[in-house]
């Protein structure tokens, strides 16, 4: 009788997840539709900036985006072996890899980062909520850079140190960017306090939510190190962003990488998609026309961007089939 009833809870699950993935998949479809019939893209234009992309230039490019990878493995062992896991660097940074293909290239039930979750916690005794806690966590310190970074930016701007007519985007956006901002520094950090003050230790979620990574608000000293880590790993990928505009002769006002990139990276976020496919695409022709870069040289960025993370996912998925980041290894 229990297996009856499992096996319906998981062919639930699988049906649940299925409708997910076409409804993604769906919104990335008509994204890329209107992006081409609403968005006044010629495809062709598109593809001669792309042929012409100076490849020093774009190699540069993926080598800062490769470092990315190696702060963001670094980053992984601090925040997982705060919660006891003990995968090797090496191990993380294959997940990292493996990850990076499944959230690219397979609307699959297990999403990257879940994937990592589920081979984070493999050989462990710890809770699932843990690991899952740890891919939050990281998740949530990179946001918190992308948001105080575009905040910073708009407030230069309208202090005067940027000049105000090298770029402008609306004020709903500015608006959005701030209390993105205002959260992460006001309400986020202050959680388990409001809702011991409210709940009470005993609440559903100081248990399943906040206890999980209590421990990254109380050591000061790891959250501060996890913080500079996303904080170096967002400076390498606008520094990817720079040299994909540097192969395709793109001038953009060098303030505006701290606009453009982590907003674009934010709706990608935000907005159901695959992987934020159409969504991102349509959101840096958008952003790039703030600044006077055609459609079909935005489109040609984008693609370049894409290409970078394509060819990161066939190193995930080369690292799936080979790689022993399924093995636990006790530390030395």
């Amino acid at each position: 009788m229990n297996t009856q009833v499992k096996d319906l809870t998981d062919h639930k699950t699988k049906k649940k997840q299925k409708l997910k993935n076409t409804f993604r998949i769906l919104i990335s479809l008509i994204a890329f539709v209107c992006l081409i019939k609403f968005g006044k893209v010629d495809l062709h234009t598109a593809f001669k900036y792309l042929i012409k992309v100076n490849p020093v230039y774009f190699i540069l490019a993926y080598l800062s985006y490769m470092i990315t990878v190696l702060i963001a493995a670094v980053r992984f062992y601090f925040s997982s072996h705060a919660l006891g896991f003990n995968k090797n660097f090496f191990q993380l940074l294959q997940l990292n890899f493996v990850g990076a293909f499944f959230n690219n290239f397979l609307p699959t039930t297990f999403g990257g980062d879940a994937l990592r979750g589920y081979y984070l916690r493999q050989g462990s005794h710890i809770s699932l909520a843990k690991a899952a806690a740890c891919i939050i966590y990281e998740r949530y310190t990179g946001m918190i850079v992308l948001f105080w970074a575009a905040s910073l930016a708009f407030i230069l701007q309208s202090t005067g140190i940027i000049n105000q007519s090298a770029w402008q985007v609306p004020q709903q956006l500015i608006l959005f960017t701030h209390i993105g901002s205002i959260i992460t520094i006001f309400l986020i950090p202050f959680l388990p306090q409001i809702s011991n003050l409210f709940f009470g230790h005993s609440n559903w979620i100081y248990k399943k939510v906040i206890e999980p990574v209590v421990i990254y608000w109380h050591d000061l000293k790891l959250m501060t190190r996890v913080l500079i880590l996303s904080l170096l790993l967002q400076i390498f990928v606008l520094s990817c962003h720079f040299f994909i505009a540097m192969a395709l002769g793109i001038k953009i006002p060098f303030s505006y990488y701290l606009v453009f990139y982590p907003l674009t990276t934010i709706a990608g976020f935000m907005i159901p998609s695959l992987n934020g496919l159409g969504i991102r695409e349509g959101a840096y022709i958008y952003f790039l026309s703030r600044v006077n870069i055609n459609n079909e040289q935005g489109l040609a960025f984008s693609v370049c961007w894409l290409i970078i993370l394509l060819i990161t996912s066939v190193i995930g998925g080369l690292v799936y089939m080979f790689g022993d980041f399924r093995k636990h290894k006790p530390l030395s």
